[in-house]
């Protein structure tokens, strides 16, 4: 007798028979969502980086006795230090004016600082977003100048 796919119960063919609360407008959701969609950023970023590595300079350590995690430690997240620092700014400049998603995947329930200054732009309240923009701007500033004196970012540009 054949098996038909009609006969099978709608909740048999899902993983769960109904929304996981944990992960319905949670904070967990939001950061999960962002891990999602700027990922690819950052890997971007990163393999630019890492495809102008030497490949003479990997044989090297190699050659020298290096094990692959201290040719990794030493050789190529210092060649790659660049990349990590200009993907990171990039992702933060845009996370952190990213208010469509908390919206979406926090069901405004979760908080972010370019939700409040949306909000508060909605309701036609111009200080309060003024400053928390201009403190948002500060905070941003001060990561960027904190990963340049990490890593010199103007090499890899």
């Amino acid at each position: 007798m054949p098996h038909s796919r009609a006969s099978a119960s709608p909740a048999s063919r899902n993983i769960t028979s109904e929304p996981q609360q944990w992960l319905l407008y949670s904070g967990f959701s939001v950061t999960l969502g962002f891990v999602r969609l700027y990922t690819l950023f950052m890997l971007l970023s990163i393999f630019s980086a890492m495809a102008r590595i030497d490949r003479a300079l990997i044989e090297a350590a190699a050659d020298c006795g290096a094990s692959e995690w201290q040719t990794i430690r030493h050789v190529i997240l210092p060649l790659a230090k660049p990349g990590i620092a200009i993907g990171s700014i990039f992702v933060l400049t845009i996370v952190m004016g990213d208010f469509a998603t908390v919206n979406v995947l926090g069901g405004g329930k979760v908080a972010s600082v370019g939700k409040s200054i949306n909000t508060e732009l909605g309701y036609l309240q111009f200080p309060p977003p003024a400053a928390n923009a201009m403190v948002l701007l500060a905070i941003f500033v001060l990561m960027i100048v904190a990963l340049t004196r990490i890593v010199d970012v103007r090499k890899e540009l």
